[in-house]
């Protein structure tokens, strides 16, 4: 079997997730001004007081999860993306996504994944993925791929 061209590719590329990159895109500018900090905030006990420790999320961060949840850049498997690609830090995910081709949407998925799914179960995850800027680099990526490749 012959390798795909870069043409196939970049128009599969360009099917399968255009409408979502472009519809997550507009969270660049977002992301570029945010950290952590400015995402999440300890629950103050306005409502009473609680001796549990949860964060409460700005809502935008919110509704851009919540967006990114249902688009074709989820990926379920994503901990064999990391174990597969040898990823254990912040800086090899930046690496990973610093050095992504059209052809690496896989790892950028995984990696993507790994901080709007494990939001769910880690409250701690989604302020990660701002504060490590994780969202910001995986979303600029996708949008240049896009730019380029359209």
């Amino acid at each position: 079997m012959a390798a795909e061209t870069e043409n196939t590719v970049a128009e599969a590329f360009l099917r399968e997730y255009k409408d979502d990159i472009l519809a997550l895109s507009v969270y660049i500018p977002y992301f570029t001004s945010k950290g952590a900090k400015d995402v999440a905030k300890a629950y103050d006990g306005e409502y009473g007081q609680s001796s549990l420790n949860f964060p409460v999320f700005d809502s935008t961060l919110l509704g851009f999860v919540k967006k990114a949840q249902k688009t074709k850049l989820m990926d379920r498997n994503y901990p064999y993306i990391y174990s597969r690609n040898n990823i254990h830090t912040h800086d090899d995910e930046r690496k990973v996504i610093a050095f992504a081709t059209i052809r690496d949407i896989g790892k950028l998925k995984g990696i993507f994944s790994r901080y709007i799914l494990e939001g769910n179960r880690i409250a701690s995850r989604w302020s990660e993925g701002a504060e490590e800027r994780i969202y910001l680099e995986i979303l600029e990526k996708l949008k240049e791929l896009v730019d380029f490749y359209s």
